[in-house]
């Protein structure tokens, strides 16, 4: 039911064979999705951490890792070069070489996300066993965010059943994983960064639902209705031609006729396949219905707002998730965008 989207995705991803990084050798889901990608060539994979951890958990459950590359973060040739990109990366807190050489060598996700940073690989892929604090930790200490965005935030797929909603049955929710209670800047941040993204993902111009309880004022002048609406504005103050509707309720931006009745005006006109929300509680509670009640399909959370691209896991996926969020992310990197 969700292979449409996903096929584009893989055949994209296989077109230009990017270098994708993954950093969690003792994970078994892991090592049976690079036996897959190595087997389908959607990417390049290389697996950062113990080679001997990798190969006896390879061994142990019959998975064929041959002509992996696997980099040992604690005794690679590079160290010096990665400490001295971290210590450069973090000098406003004055990171001394031996803390640096620590961090890099006791947390494999911080040195995959240093390779992407300096140009040594496209993209890393984490979280099947690490939170997401500490994924959105390295990209943001290492990669860093885009020239023009404050925020790093993240965003999920949601691939429905019903292809007359969104992009053909494709939503982004936003942001559901990061920034606990987003301010107005930071709401029009993760609001432009899920547009750039729908135009690499969904090939399809992104129509922006800020979603709130209230529609323009329906719901009186509480907080979070003036921080939905100030976000609103801000967005299309740096981003004049984005197709952005705010402060709206979810029944206005995915129904037409309800659209017509509520906001007659409004610049999506039922149409979203982009939903901002007010806070992350909002945004973890919508997206884990929509997966669990319409049987959706979740890629996620994808970290975006950073100069190059890189996606956590949820702690509860499963290898074909592994395999979806590494060919998004080779997609992105061939994006062209900053992302």
């Amino acid at each position: 039911m969700h292979l449409e989207f996903l096929e584009k995705i893989y055949e994209r991803s296989r077109k230009v064979k990017k270098k994708i990084l993954l950093s969690e050798p003792h994970d078994e889901r892991v090592l049976k999705a690079i036996e897959s990608i190595l087997k389908s060539g959607i990417c390049v994979p290389v697996l950062i951490g113990d080679p001997e951890e990798a190969n006896r958990t390879a061994k142990k459950q019959g998975i064929d890792l041959k002509g992996l590359e696997i980099i040992d973060n604690k005794k690679s040739k590079d160290l010096d070069k990665y400490m001295a990109f971290y210590c450069e990366r973090r000098k406003n807190k004055k990171v001394s070489p031996e803390d640096a050489l620590k961090i890099i060598t006791n947390n494999p996700v911080f040195y995959a996300a240093l390779m992407v940073a300096a140009g040594d690989a496209d993209g890393s892929v984490a979280g099947a066993s690490t939170t997401t604090r500490d994924v959105a930790k390295a990209a943001i200490y290492c990669i860093g965010p885009a020239d023009d965005i404050k925020t790093v935030s993240s965003l999920t797929l949601l691939i429905v059943n019903d292809k007359t909603l969104g992009s053909n049955g494709v939503f982004i929710y936003a942001d559901a994983g990061i920034v606990p209670d987003p301010t107005a800047e930071q709401l029009a941040d993760i609001a432009i960064s899920s547009a750039r993204m729908a135009k690499i993902l969904l090939d399809d111009q992104p129509k922006i639902a800020m979603l709130s309880y209230s529609t323009k004022g329906s719901g009186g002048s509480g907080k979070s209705i003036q921080k939905v609406q100030e976000a609103t504005k801000l967005a299309l103050q740096r981003e004049p031609n984005l197709l952005i509707d705010g402060e709206i309720q979810v029944d206005c931006a995915v129904v037409p006729e309800i659209a017509q009745r509520k906001d007659p005006d409004s610049r999506i006109k039922g149409r979203a396949n982009i939903f901002i929300f007010p806070n992350l509680d909002a945004g973890n509670i919508s997206y884990k219905l929509t997966q669990r009640l319409a049987k959706a399909r979740a890629i996620g959370p994808l970290l975006q707002g950073l100069q190059k691209p890189a996606s956590d896991l949820s702690r509860g996926c499963d290898s074909q998730d592994i395999i979806d969020a590494v060919a998004i992310t080779a997609v992105r990197a061939q994006g062209g965008l900053l992302i």
